[in-house]
């Protein structure tokens, strides 16, 4: 699950784990009464609609530091490909419901879910490739305040989750063969050759 198709992934993997307790708790599912009423779109264009929604915002995507200068993947005996980008994606999650009180009860849930599913293992059908960290963002008012300024809404009751690491894999591959004999010439011993595993 490391190619390109990661964060589109990442993205349905929390709709998924959002609906499958929504679905259970009778109070929020009255609010949200599907998985498409749980949404991808931006916050503005979400409130277009007048239905109850849950939006899932991806808004912000950065290089995940801590993996940068990961070593190159080994292909094969003569091949290797640039390490992935790893990145750390921000979404907004922001409730929208036809009263106050359903949009804290939608919030609330979201809140319980996310803490419950704090670790998310994305599987490919294969095989378990990526394990996904979700956690509540620590943004101010002024921070959160910011985000809706850029839409040019007023501001709303929403939170931001960051979730690492996701990978990229990239597609440059280096086409140098593994160093598997070298040779030493000290003094007048002659030439040593060595094997290397």
């Amino acid at each position: 699950m490391s190619a390109y198709e990661v964060m589109a992934a990442t993205s349905e993997a929390l709709r998924t784990i959002l609906w499958d307790s929504i679905r259970l708790d009778p109070v929020t599912r009255a609010i949200v009464n599907n998985e498409a009423t749980i949404v991808f779109k931006n916050p503005t264009e979400t409130m277009k609609d007048n239905a109850n929604r849950l939006s899932i915002w991806l808004y912000h995507v950065t290089e995940n530091e801590f993996n940068k200068n990961r070593p190159a993947v080994r292909i094969n005996d003569t091949q290797s490909r640039v390490p992935p980008l790893a990145v750390n994606l921000y979404y907004l999650i922001t409730p929208f419901a036809r009263d106050g009180t359903s949009d804290h009860l939608l919030l609330g849930k979201t809140l319980e879910i996310l803490y419950d599913n704090a670790i998310v293992l994305l599987d490919d059908g294969d095989a378990i490739a990526e394990e996904l960290t979700i956690t509540l963002c620590r943004l101010s008012l002024e921070e959160l305040t910011r985000i809706w300024d850029a839409l040019r809404e007023p501001y709303r009751l929403s939170v931001c989750y960051q979730v690492k690491v996701a990978r990229i894999d990239s597609t440059r591959a280096n086409g140098r063969a593994r160093v598997v004999r070298r040779s030493h010439r000290y003094g007048d011993k002659g030439e040593v050759e060595e094997a290397l595993a």
